[in-house]
């Protein structure tokens, strides 16, 4: 049995990744797993009747040929526990997944890399400051990892890819799903400048309680994991939680002191995390040295590039959506002047449009 064969099998027998590692702790390889004897195989503490037929029953009615095809057809290739591909921070963490199947590819650089989670439901400031961080760790070197998620996961996300950096996405479905259905596109991007990566084999729903699981997988391809936004009780706190177990790094951004969507985070900093203002403070607080110069981005323009009407409606916005009526009233600027001056500001990157007619400044 060829090995790509043996490692589909074991993951399609149902078997928990505790079980699955218990016997790979014993029988190093898929292939020797499979090719045990029943004696063998529930000489293994752990390992009972049940799971040893859920083995040969796997072996017996799991279709390979077709599982292949589907791969093949989807771009997705398996990379197995032990192999030279498989990621050595995630190996490195106990329940690492014995398989993962990759949309893209995987690379060595990619264990510098940084988790940028947060809430789903996420604030106009959350959202500037996840694409603004993960754009800035991109381009000090480091792969940005996140679940793909709407929220703070699509910006994290984003901000690596409008920076020409590397970012996965790690996925609570099997590689044929994509949840939500609408990311399906920021998905393909994401393979074309990363990878997405899944333990879940094909057809496998998003069901509510992968999503801790693979939190699990976020974390341990990462240095450290950044809560950017998060109300208290999010998913991305028990993201930070898994980190801390990991021995990872774990940092979160203050929010404003009556935000219900910062709640999360400001626990974390309560409880040790390190509070993040700007990427500085993670590479600082990962105790990383790079050699590489941070490119500056355009946000760095020279205030004296702007003409004064600009000036005056930067100054005049904040990280939280403002009407062009309101900036009107608050600058005073007649309305077709502000609708010049925000289109020439957004070209410039220094603010940005929301549905509504609305904006923020990009600090």
């Amino acid at each position: 049995m060829a090995g790509t064969d043996a490692w589909l099998i074991l993951n399609a027998a149902g078997l928990s990744v505790m079980r699955q590692n218990l016997l790979l702790d014993v029988f190093g390889e898929a292939e020797t797993i499979l090719g045990c004897s029943d004696a063998q195989l529930l000489a293994v503490e752990g390992i009972t009747a049940h799971h040893l037929a859920r083995l040969r029953n796997a072996c017996e009615s799991f279709d390979v040929e077709a599982a292949q095809a589907a791969m093949q057809a989807a771009g997705v290739h398996l990379c197995s526990r032990g192999s030279a591909g498989y990621p050595r921070l995630l190996a490195d963490t106990d329940g690492a997944p014995p398989v993962l199947f990759v949309q893209g590819s995987l690379t060595a650089d990619d264990a510098q890399a940084v988790a940028v989670v947060g809430t789903r439901k996420c604030t106009a400031y959350g959202r500037q400051v996840a694409r603004r961080l993960s754009s800035e760790l991109s381009r000090r070197g480091f792969c940005i990892v996140s679940g793909l998620a709407e929220g703070i996961d699509a910006e994290a996300h984003l901000g690596a890819i409008e920076s020409g950096g590397r970012t996965i996405a790690v996925m609570a479905s099997g590689p044929d799903i994509t949840f939500p259905g609408s990311h399906r596109g920021l998905r393909e991007q994401i393979a074309g400048s990363g990878a997405v990566v899944t333990e879940y084999p094909f057809g496998s729903p998003p069901l509510r309680e992968r999503f801790p699981e693979r939190n699990r997988v976020i974390s341990g391809l990462s240095l450290g994991t950044v809560v950017v936004e998060a109300p208290a009780r999010s998913g991305a706190l028990i993201t930070a939680r898994l980190a801390g177990e990991q021995g990872r790094g774990v940092f979160a951004v203050p929010g404003p002191v009556d935000s219900p969507a910062s709640r999360g985070c400001h626990a974390l900093i309560k409880d040790g995390a390190q509070l993040v203002e700007v990427a500085e403070d993670i590479v600082e607080g990962l105790g990383i040295m790079l050699d590489a110069v941070p490119v500056r981005v355009q946000r760095d323009r020279p205030v004296a590039e702007l003409s004064g009407e600009e000036r005056t409606i930067v100054e005049a916005l904040s990280f939280e959506p403002k009407h062009v009526d309101a900036i009107v009233g608050a600058t005073g600027i007649a309305l077709p002047a502000v609708n010049a001056a925000l289109m020439l500001l957004e070209m410039k990157g220094l603010v940005r449009r929301f549905p509504g007619n609305s904006y923020v400044k990009i600090s």
